[in-house]
């Protein structure tokens, strides 16, 4: 009994001082919708909160429908550009496009070589070659998201995380999905 009284302090030291070395590292990551919607309603609008970690990517690349997050400059409801040197701004977006691919917008939809990506109704836009470390990245509400049809691929040296998990508002808590059917609620004010 009295070694476990022990135990559990250390274990959770343990657990605060590793938690902390991920932030430090910036592997974990906490993320701000930042007076956005356009991650809607798969991330919560404009004041919720999720984490991404970091440290998946260093041992592998973005995969198609994953959330990543993106270093850019610029603010929100003004222009903004993927930077990698930037850390005023990060952008919460879903990889539709990955190295080799082609992705058009058409007849409301995205196809990426030319099967339907998903039923998100989407606005038309031109194809887009994507060449070797180039993404092509949407926001889930596409009616009001900047993303690759504003700025163009994004170089993979600006995604520095993936989304794993929603902690705020704790209704919302858990894992992000991919509903490929979901209706974008449009804009919605903060």
């Amino acid at each position: 009994m009295r070694r476990k009284r022990v135990l559990i302090p250390f274990a959770a030291l343990a657990i605060v001082i590793g938690l902390g070395f991920l932030w430090w590292a910036s592997l974990l990551v906490p993320v701000r919708s930042g007076g956005s919607s356009s991650g809607a309603p798969t991330l919560p609008a404009c004041n919720g909160r999720y984490l991404a970690e970091g440290f998946s990517y260093r041992f592998r690349d973005p995969r198609r429908g994953e959330l990543v997050v993106i270093h850019a400059r610029g603010h929100i409801g003004g222009p903004v550009a993927p930077d990698r040197n930037a850390r005023d701004l990060n952008l919460t977006k879903r990889v539709m496009g990955i190295p080799g691919d082609t992705v058009v917008g058409r007849r409301g939809r995205v196809y990426v070589n030319r099967k339907k990506a998903d039923d998100i109704r989407t606005d038309p836009f031109p194809a887009v070659h994507l060449g070797p470390k180039q993404y092509f990245v949407l926001g889930d509400n596409r009616g009001v998201s900047q993303d690759s049809r504003a700025f163009g691929p994004v170089r993979r040296n600006t995604i520095f995380g993936r989304v794993v998990l929603i902690y705020w508002p704790f209704d919302r808590f858990g894992v992000p999905g991919y509903d490929k059917n979901l209706v974008p609620p449009g804009d919605e004010p903060c």
